[in-house]
């Protein structure tokens, strides 16, 4: 049986490099479809958005699902790194850019710029935020953007975050210990972050570098303490020892947790590394 589509007509696109190639030229183009692609994404956001209300979190953004889903397009469209692999790609853009629209924190903090496409997004996103992004690399390529300050070094080590103002949002996409960077964020009296490559235990070998213990693995009440975590990629083999101060850590710290919903079903692009926002308790409650 013979292909029944057409080709009718050719792109300028140019190719791109690496999981980028699965994102980039590739979109849907009819009216009929695009608004189906858009009702897909914008439910899923809506799911976001009941689960941060169940929170009692302050949403201040203004702004419905349609509408934000409707300015991501915009800008990613526009964004300076088209091509960015090794970097976050179309979903995990999506899930910056809506929690930092939702939120209006007045300041971001990230930690893990490479390129510099998150910081950007999440300028377009939330315009009136303070936002100071840190890498322990110089990259020549970064994209910069006079909305985002850019410092060489690790988050940690800046004196001028000893203390967090009040809803600040610290974004964490470095490769670091979940377990560190949530207990770095509570001493310094911080109640939310964004925590990317959240990979359960058993699946840890979906990056090249995973965050353990990750915050899916100090949750997980099905992973008992003691359990050696071991885990084959690209020839090698990998092994963590989860530990009972991981989990203790978790219970004390982490308040409530909410999963970024999965886009790669809607539209099939480079599978969505786990997004994860918490929300964390205060020293003292901790001690309590």
């Amino acid at each position: 049986m013979s292909v029944t589509y057409q080709v009718i007509g050719a792109s300028s696109t140019p190719p791109a490099t690496g999981k980028a190639e699965r994102e980039v030229g590739r979109s849907v183009r009819s009216p009929v479809l695009k608004a189906r692609l858009r009702q897909e994404t914008v439910a899923r956001l809506r799911q976001l958005i009941e689960a941060l209300e169940a929170r009692n979190l302050s949403l201040p953004g203004d702004e419905d699902a349609e509408r934000i889903y409707d300015r991501f397009i915009a800008s990613y469209a526009r964004r300076p790194m088209r091509d960015n692999a090794g970097g976050t790609m179309h979903n995990s853009s999506f899930w910056v850019f809506a929690t930092a629209a939702l939120l209006r924190p007045p300041l971001i903090v990230e930690s893990g710029t490479y390129l510099g496409q998150s910081s950007w997004m999440m300028a377009e996103a939330s315009p009136d935020s303070r936002i100071v992004t840190f890498d322990i690399v110089r990259e020549r390529l970064r994209a910069k953007d006079p909305r985002v300050a850019y410092r060489l070094g690790d988050w940690s080590d800046d004196p001028e975050f000893r203390e967090l103002p009040d809803g600040a949002l610290i974004y964490f996409d470095d490769h670091i210990s979940h377990r560190r960077r949530i207990e770095e964020t509570v001493a310094r009296g911080g109640a939310l972050a964004l925590l990317d490559d959240d990979m359960p235990g058993h699946a840890l070998y979906a990056t090249g570098a995973p965050p353990v213990p990750t915050r899916a693995m100090m949750q997980d009440a099905d992973l008992p303490p003691g359990t050696r975590c071991e885990w084959e990629r690209n020839g090698k083999v990998y092994a963590y020892d989860y530990t009972k101060s991981d989990a203790a850590s978790g219970r004390r710290h982490i308040a409530w947790s909410t999963p970024m919903p999965d886009l790669t079903p809607v539209n099939l692009y480079v599978p969505q590394s786990p997004m994860t926002l918490i929300g964390l308790r205060a020293e003292t409650e901790s001690e309590g």
